[in-house]
């Protein structure tokens, strides 16, 4: 069955211990942005529901376990919930019928591994102009948060949902079934909205591939499992920019050489990062990745994983 490109749902996850879980929550509250693809115009027309914070999450974890979370555990799991703009703009959902949608994806998430629900923030401020066309589009997501841990089994079910076990043959599948079984949770709850589930990345019958696109789609899946390293790279690069940022304020004769590190960040390692996420998008959601790819190869050239790290040091050096 091919997929309707106006009208997907899909969900990408991420996983994050405490220092990292901050500043991801801070970013998806917006309690600040210096992301040039955020236009603050349209922040007041975000909005979520906040069940617990971290810190909440952490004092009732020390009170069921009798012990803090230890410093290499994954407290936070982040599931980025994105939706087509087309069927978006069509079905113009209000915020109660968008929020019994989630509640129903929450719901489900933490009735099937327990994971502790923390909130949702429905992104509607994130976009970018087309190049070619002139087109603003806009990126519409959910940031949803979960804690890693079930209080009623007394165990951080993360690590269980890394297993992708075996089939009737007892070799490993292909896919992790608890991540194509997340697809199919946000295509049900969003079923009411007109959505209908993203195609998750490898999940093309292979069988049925000729051999160019085996090598590219094999390829790309390279470029993406290389490039969630420099995701968080970036991340917290801009994170650490940020911080840095307030304490120059008063230092006037260093400015110029912040300046240069945001002038970087903002004209070739944000580009860089959004194509990487568009074509990350698309690849996902079975659309035609060319374009995206072709965007993404060229940004990516003209800035090495050498150059993000040798900013790195230099931000925290100022």
């Amino acid at each position: 069955m091919s997929q309707d490109k106006k009208n997907f749902v899909a969900v990408r996850t991420q996983y994050y211990k405490r220092n990292a879980a901050q500043k991801v929550l801070a970013h998806g509250y917006r309690k600040h942005s210096n992301s040039p693809n955020v236009y603050e115009k349209d922040t007041r027309h975000n909005f979520g529901m906040r069940y617990k914070s971290l810190d909440d999450c952490m004092a009732q974890y020390k009170a069921t376990s009798g012990r803090k979370p230890q410093d290499k555990m994954n407290v936070l799991f982040e599931h980025v919930v994105v939706f087509s703009e087309g069927q978006f703009k069509e079905r113009k959902p209000n915020k109660k019928e968008f929020d019994e949608c989630m509640q129903r994806y929450i719901k489900a998430i933490h009735a099937a591994f327990g994971f502790q629900p923390m909130g949702y923030e429905l992104h509607l401020d994130e976009g970018h102009t087309d190049e070619k066309t002139g087109e603003f589009k806009r990126n519409i997501h959910a940031h949803v948060y979960f804690f890693n841990y079930d209080f009623k089994k007394k165990k951080a079910p993360l690590r269980d949902l890394m297993k992708k076990g075996k089939d009737e043959n007892g070799k490993t599948l292909p896919l992790n079934h608890n991540f194509v079984k997340m697809q199919d949770m946000a295509a049900m709850a969003f079923k009411p909205l007109g959505f209908r589930r993203g195609i998750s990345k490898g999940e093309r019958n292979r069988k049925h591939l000729d051999k160019g696109t085996y090598v590219v789609s094999k390829k790309l899946s390279e470029i993406i499992n290389r490039y969630d390293k420099v995701r968080r790279l970036v991340h917290n690069l801009d994170k650490d920019i940020t911080a840095k940022k307030l304490k120059l304020k008063e230092q006037e004769e260093r400015l110029t050489e912040y300046q240069e590190l945001e002038e970087l960040h903002n004209t070739k390692i944000q580009p860089m990062l959004l194509a990487f996420e568009n074509l990350e998008d698309a690849f996902k959601a079975g659309q035609d990745y060319e374009e995206q790819l072709n965007r993404f190869n060229k940004l990516q050239s003209e800035i090495t994983e050498k150059d993000l790290k040798k900013a790195g040091r230099k931000i925290k050096k100022i």
